[in-house]
Order: C-alpha cells, then sequence, then structure tokens
C-alpha cells in the first residue's frame, strides 16, 4: 500500500495553461447545470399546476425537500471521497482518473486553488448526466425533480467549496468566508483535518456536517473491515503514515499574466 500511495499522483502540472477553463469544459458544466436547473423548474411548475396551485403546503414539501437534498448532499461526497482515497488505482477503469488525481491533492493541495470555476468542476459533470436527464424526462413527482436537481447541484458544486477550504482568507470573497464560519461551506480548519496522513477522515466537503458524525461513529472503520473480510483488500487509510513532500503554497507569481 505505501508503494502504491507513493506511485500515485504522478508529477505535478506546472503549466498554467492546464488550470485555464477551456470551451469544452465549460459546456460540460452548462449541460450538467442545465439538467439540473431543467429539473427544479420542472419540480415547481408541476406543483403550481394542480387545482390548488403553488400553496403554503407545496412551499413547506419544497423546503423540506431542498434542505434533505443540501443535508444529504454532503454526506454523499463523503462516501465518495471515502471511496476514490482509498480504493482502486489510476488504472482502474472509468474512475481511475479520479482517483489518481485524489492521490495527488494530497501530494500537492495548492493546484486546486489555481484552477479555474470549469477547469475544477467539470470532471465530475458528465456521469452525474445519466441521472440527471432520465429523472427530467420519466419522473413527474415534483419532490423528486427538485431532490435530483438540487442534490446533484451541490455534489458537483462540492469541488469548488473544496478548492475555497484550501484559498488563503485573504483571497476569499467575503461571503464564502461568511459561509465558511456558519458551516453552511466546509471550513478551512474542517477539510484541513483530512490532509494528514494517512487520511483516514473529514472526507465531506460540502458543509462538513457529517464529519463528526461518521468519523466518531467508525463509520469507515467499521466498512473498510466489512470490505476486508469479503474481498481481502484493505483500503490505504490502513497504511502506516506514508511520507512524500507535500507542497501546500502556489510557487511565487505562479499564473501571472495566465489565470
Amino acid at each position: 500500500l505505501r508503494a502504491q500511495i507513493k506511485a500515485m499522483g504522478g508529477a505535478q502540472i506546472m503549466d498554467a495553461r492546464d488550470f485555464v477553463s477551456t470551451p469544452a469544459q465549460r459546456a460540460q458544466c452548462v449541460a450538467l447545470f442545465g439538467s439540473c436547473a431543467a429539473l427544479a423548474l420542472k419540480g415547481l411548475v408541476l406543483a403550481s399546476v394542480d387545482d390548488a396551485g403553488f400553496n403554503d403546503v407545496d412551499a413547506m414539501a419544497m423546503a423540506i425537500t431542498i434542505g434533505l437534498a443540501y443535508w444529504t448532499s454532503d454526506l454523499g461526497t463523503g462516501i465518495f471521497h471515502w471511496s476514490v482515497d482509498n480504493y482502486g488505482s489510476k488504472d482502474t477503469p472509468l474512475l481511475g482518473g479520479v482517483i489518481d488525481a485524489f492521490q495527488g491533492h494530497h501530494k500537492y493541495p495548492w493546484t486546486i486553488t489555481k484552477r479555474q470555476f470549469a477547469n475544477n468542476i467539470h470532471k465530475t459533470c458528465l456521469a452525474p448526466l445519466v441521472f440527471t436527464v432520465p429523472t427530467l424526462v420519466l419522473n413527474d413527482r415534483p419532490t423528486d425533480l427538485v431532490f435530483v436537481g438540487v442534490f446533484t447541484s451541490l455534489v458537483v458544486l462540492s469541488q469548488q467549496f473544496h478548492a475555497w477550504s484550501h484559498t488563503k482568507k485573504s483571497e476569499l470573497p467575503e461571503i464564502v468566508m461568511k459561509a465558511q464560519d456558519l458551516g453552511v461551506f466546509v471550513s478551512r480548519r474542517d477539510h484541513g483535518q483530512h490532509h494528514k496522513s494517512p487520511f483516514e477522515g473529514h472526507y465531506c466537503i460540502v458543509s462538513g456536517y457529517w464529519n463528526p458524525i461518521l468519523d466518531n461513529s467508525g463509520f469507515f472503520r467499521k466498512l473498510e473491515k466489512v470490505i476486508y473480510n469479503q474481498t481481502g483488500i484493505a483500503p490505504r487509510c490502513w497504511s502506516d503514515d506514508v511520507e512524500f513532500f507535500v507542497q501546500e503554497d502556489a510557487p511565487e507569481g505562479f499564473g501571472d499574466g495566465v489565470l
């Protein structure tokens, strides 16, 4: 495991042009967020066209649905983050690139702070379309539509919340810092606990609400034991602390004139 971890992540990217959003990356983001907006709009329209129109009961149902989507999206990002941190490799079909990138992030956490918006989140935009598009076409239940739209948007946007949790306060917009302080977005302090080898906790990156619940209950350790007993595959976090060079901050002047 120690040898595997050291081999993952590759050499850090040092060409600032690789951090710039491309038209293709922006198109992927438009497709994903367009489908989410369409889901929410369809849900609101369907809730408004019955005999009673959009009433207080509908408003309450939508508020609860949005709150539930926000609450569970944090849990969803934690489970996904845990899985790619601990299982598979860069050779894993479909997710190999994502898995390798997460390992690289442990070595070079500063890079996420330099990526432009679409460049940062586009890799998480295509796969969710497998769920958002069929739901949009086949489902006519208003709360289902709104839930899927909001949940999916937040899961994808979590990569931006993640970037903000690595960004210096002096470089963050005031509204983002306020949201972090209030626990709306995952904070620098919370996510900073994850970046300690062997990276065995604080996986959730929307609000971080679920982190103490999952970590203090031993949820992931119990799940890892079940997987190990069934498959013989140990998670990477079971290895001893892995020593590798970590570059926290970007080189002075990185991206000047490009980003």
